[in-house]
């Protein structure tokens, strides 16, 4: 699920515990650079600490939980995405947005045949989504062990073996999670789930998943229901089918008057991190940004935890305060020997713009946060990764092309979609992401303004008081022609070869899967190597695309990167999961 205004509206909060900041001189690498430059100028980026409650705790065995019984899709157009015209209007003026990102080289356009192994994962049904009985978009989650595949698509979660043979599900999203039922049946449809998140922890063998609950009629689901906002946590043991199951109370307690919307969530060595964009629940706009961390090593044991909660993230820049959103926890793949001690969050700038005046739709925006949360002392400090000189741009891109239909699937705003991961596999601590931006393409025909991906890798240290960040490289993957690239979502193996799975269509070519990867001794700031992963052979009549996709990591002695997506079949969506290392 995605909620979004156009003019996000940052509401007072409630008194809080103690205000921190945390003052950066931001100390970056430019572009391709090998040297550090200063900032023109220190930023203040900050964030209040809530008191979170303690979280709600059952175990249950995932081979007892009843599968759902097949059932074709009967509304298949039900949309979980709340927007308003503003936004819509946005969208269609990215495609003449003359100060989108130029790019210098389109990538190469291969329609060639791929030997990539996969299999079909879920696809859009009346089981998958019975809260309305189909819906759209699928929301991709994947955790991929040496031996099984995890996938979670939108409100459901299902385990097949390496060959594509399902082993457990699919499993409605409140039967994974025994979800009590809703007071008086204030909903007949029961709880609503949404937005999987899922990994795989290589250094513990456990799976991880997580999954937002939100009943409020501001969101438009349980509007006779009391407000709530929880967010759904859980490990596995794929050996005992042991689940232990947490919820942990996104209202902190109900001092906080929003919900959770779009699931983030990320790991390091000792901790468990997730996050949301929190609506009013009283006026539907955006308020703020929300991030707990919980004990890892607690979770694991089924033992009680209390998670430390921070809110009201962002940063003072030339107009004020800019309260960002979309700030997306870093899945820490490494050995315990290279685990840095802290968790990782970082974000781009988006619906509030950036602190240099910038709106990231109409002018392009450009600069990341990284943020690190010390289990040592409970802070959580914030950066600006900005070089004054080469910093990447971005914007809202248009919506891209499909046969049939010009600029109507949708490909989301200047958030970053897929969760960022952290590695030192190319012998550089890196996290790796990418977004969705408008690129001018150069092109002689219209559009030139295409749908494209700005991915980057921060360098990341961590000292006593606050993370230091340089960019270390970032490029841009976009296409010639009307051809589109979007929701992209990376990973790194142990070598440092860097993937990247992402949507592509244009005029003539159905929405699909491709794959990019790029090796550690590759010159900085290209990526390339496209292939498809699966075509699509049909356009679709869905008005959604999708949120995010997902890529996962076998672990370091397997060392393979798995990658889920989504491509159209007969107007509706499909998903697809293959390994492409």
């Amino acid at each position: 699920m995605k909620r979004r205004n156009l003019t996000i509206a940052i509401c007072g909060l409630l008194a809080l515990a103690a205000l921190f900041s945390i003052f950066a001189s931001g100390a970056v690498f430019a572009k391709n650079s090998n040297h550090s430059i200063k900032s023109s100028s220190s930023v203040t980026v900050s964030s209040k600490k809530g008191t979170a409650t303690a979280a709600t705790l059952h175990t249950v065995n995932v081979h007892n939980l009843p599968v759902q019984t097949g059932k074709p899709a009967v509304n298949h157009k039900q949309s979980l995405f709340f927007s308003g015209p503003n936004y819509a209007a946005a969208k269609k003026a990215a495609a003449t947005n003359k100060n989108a990102p130029a790019g210098k080289s389109a990538t190469a356009d291969s329609l060639s045949k791929t030997s990539i192994f996969g299999f079909q994962g879920m696809a859009d049904s009346a089981s998958i989504c019975p809260y309305f009985g189909g819906c759209q978009p699928p929301d991709m989650a994947l955790a991929t062990s040496p031996s099984f595949e995890l996938q979670g698509v939108n409100t459901s979660y299902a385990i097949y073996d390496t060959t594509g043979h399902l082993v457990v599900g699919p499993v409605n999203d409140t039967t994974w999670y025994s979800v009590p039922p809703l007071p008086n049946n204030c909903d007949p449809n029961g709880p609503f789930l949404s937005d999987p998140r899922a990994f795989y922890d290589p250094n513990t063998g456990l799976f991880w998943t997580a999954t937002l609950q939100v009943e409020a009629a501001a969101f438009g689901v349980g509007v006779n229901c009391p407000n709530t906002s929880i967010y759904w946590v859980a490990n596995l043991n794929m050996s005992t089918g042991v689940m232990h199951v947490y919820a942990f109370d996104m209202t902190l307690g109900g001092t906080v008057n929003a919900g959770a919307d779009y699931t983030q969530f990320g790991f390091s060595g000792s901790t468990i991190a997730f996050s949301g964009n929190m609506f009013d629940f009283t006026t539907g706009n955006f308020d703020f940004a929300e991030v707990q961390i919980a004990n890892k090593a607690a979770m694991e044991h089924g033992l009680p935890v209390t998670s430390a909660a921070f809110v009201d993230l962002g940063i003072n820049g030339v107009n004020g305060f800019v309260a960002v959103d979309t700030v997306q926890p870093v899945e820490t793949e490494t050995n315990s020997a290279n685990d840095p001690g802290v968790q990782y969050f970082v974000n781009s700038f988006n619906g509030n713009g950036d602190p240099f005046g910038d709106d990231c739709f109409f002018t392009a925006c450009h600069g990341f946060l990284v943020w690190a949360y010390d289990p040592s002392n409970q802070t959580l400090g914030g950066t600006l990764v900005d070089a004054p000189v080469g910093s990447p741009t971005y914007a809202i891109p248009p919506n891209a092309d499909q046969p049939g239909c010009i600029q109507c699937v949708e490909t989301i705003d200047a958030r970053i979609t897929g969760t960022p991961v952290y590695s030192v596999g190319g012998g550089q601590p890196l996290i790796s992401f990418s977004l969705d931006t408008a690129v001018n393409n150069g092109g002689a025909s219209f559009p030139s303004i295409v749908p494209g991906l700005l991915w980057a890798q921060i360098q990341v240290t961590h000292f006593s008081s606050f993370p230091n960040g340089n960019l270390y490289q970032s490029g841009y993957l976009y296409f010639s022609g009307d051809r589109a690239a979007f929701f992209g979502a990376m990973m790194q193996d142990k070598a440092g070869k860097l993937f990247m799975v992402f949507d592509t269509s244009s005029a003539n070519l159905n929405p699909s899967i491709e794959i990019a990867s790029r090796n550690s001794s590759d010159p900085l700031g290209l990526i390339g190597n496209v292939k498809f992963v699966k075509k699509g052979p049909s356009a679709t009549f869905d008005s959604r695309w999708g949120d995010y996709e997902a890529a996962s990591y076998t672990g370091f002695g397997s060392n393979h990167v798995w990658v889920a997506s989504q491509y159209s079949v007969s107007g509706d969506w499909n998903t697809f999961i293959a390994r492409v290392s």
